[in-house]
């Protein structure tokens, strides 16, 4: 009991305030490194989600940060770096090869249309990828093993029913992680400013 007693109070001899985080620090240590945030007044894009299901959600995107989006009117799917943010839109340059330097593009905020966002939810992004991968093993397994039966290259309706399922799962997991948003009044795209 002593012994146990003196080691809380080592542990509280090393603790230093000086060395925590301010909550900027924290702010930015969260997310990308790449993030550009120099100055106070800094714009940056903030997507306001409030979905069917789930509480309200608000995503920031930060100069130097990766944006997905489909514009309006348009087929493509757009995955570039935001290197700048003004009041109504944003920019993200493009590599022009041929004449061997960066076009940059504007991009209006209403003209975007959806976006693809992904947020860290605990277990169900870690499940997204496994337990589709843990749905084809488990019916291979039974394909290619001895079963019951003693026959090999056979599988029954459980197993499929099974395998299945883990597959489903897996990708109700990957739409709860990465989720394509629809711009409209439930979700709102606009700029904000760091101060």
């Amino acid at each position: 009991m002593l012994f146990l007693g003196n080691v809380k109070a080592w542990s509280q001899d090393h603790y230093d305030p000086k060395k925590t985080l301010s909550s900027e620090e924290l702010f930015l240590k969260q997310g990308s490194s790449s993030r550009v945030i120099a100055t106070p007044g800094q714009k940056y894009l903030v997507l306001d989600a409030s979905p069917f299901i789930g509480g309200f959600h608000r995503y920031r995107f930060f100069p130097g940060d990766n944006i997905k989006f489909r514009m309006r009117n348009e087929t493509i799917r757009f995955n570039e770096t935001i290197s700048n943010v003004t009041d109504s839109s944003f920019t993200f340059g493009v590599v022009n090869e041929a004449v061997g330097r960066v076009d940059y593009q504007e991009i209006l905020l209403k003209d975007v249309r959806l976006m693809k966002v992904s947020r860290r939810i605990p277990f169900i992004s870690q499940a997204a990828p496994l337990l589709p991968l843990a749905g084809l093993i488990f019916i291979g397994a039974d394909f290619f093993n001895k079963g019951v039966d003693n026959k090999r290259y056979t599988t029954d309706t459980g197993t499929l029913v099974i395998g299945g399922s883990l597959m489903a799962a897996g990708f109700i997991c990957y739409k709860f992680t990465f989720a394509s948003l629809k711009i409209n009044s439930r979700n709102k795209l606009k700029v904000l400013e760091t101060y």
